[in-house]
């Protein structure tokens, strides 16, 4: 190889590195997909039943953080049909890992109405409420009991077949 053959060889190379660099950095990122199964609430709100099973979401990060205290966190969503009796549930349990109180943030929508719980956040309570957490595999249950913001006892079982991964976020 010559030495003029061998400068512009050299000479375009950084070229080619930054063309294929600047290529991996326009493209669009690969989104997780959500995990999506069959999960299944039971119990009692106002000491009226409810029974639903359907399509939903439950995830876990054992190492996660709130406000700055390394916790884990449970997050389930369901959207039941509109003439089920659970229309909606979402619930976001963190567990700090320093022993403090877990910041519980429930709402559900019933044919018989909305139920709120919040406990945890500086104070800022709506109702009260406790989470039992039995791991099952690669899912498990969350018990909850407590009363909403409004005072009706709720005592209800969540069963997730398996938790998704939690996408990371904003404090």
């Amino acid at each position: 190889m010559t030495r003029a053959t061998l400068l512009v060889i050299l000479g375009l190379v950084p070229g080619a590195v930054r063309e294929a660099l600047a290529q991996q950095t326009l493209a669009p990122p690969v989104e997780k997909p959500q995990i999506e199964s069959s999960l299944t609430v039971s119990g009692t709100i106002g000491g009226k039943p409810i029974q639903v099973s359907g399509s939903g979401s439950c995830r876990h990060a054992p190492d996660a953080s709130i406000h700055g205290v390394s916790a884990s966190l449970w997050t389930v969503q369901y959207g039941g049909s509109g003439d089920g009796p659970v229309k909606q549930l979402d619930l976001t349990l963190w567990r700090p890992k320093d022993g403090s109180p877990d910041q519980l943030s429930l709402e559900l929508k019933t044919k018989s109405g909305d139920h709120r719980v919040e406990t945890g956040d500086k104070g800022k309570h709506k109702g009260e409420g406790t989470v039992t957490i039995l791991p099952s595999g690669p899912g498990g249950r969350l018990e909850l009991r407590g009363k909403d913001a409004k005072g009706k006892p709720i005592q209800i079982s969540i069963d997730c077949p398996a938790f998704g991964e939690v996408e990371a976020g904003g404090d």
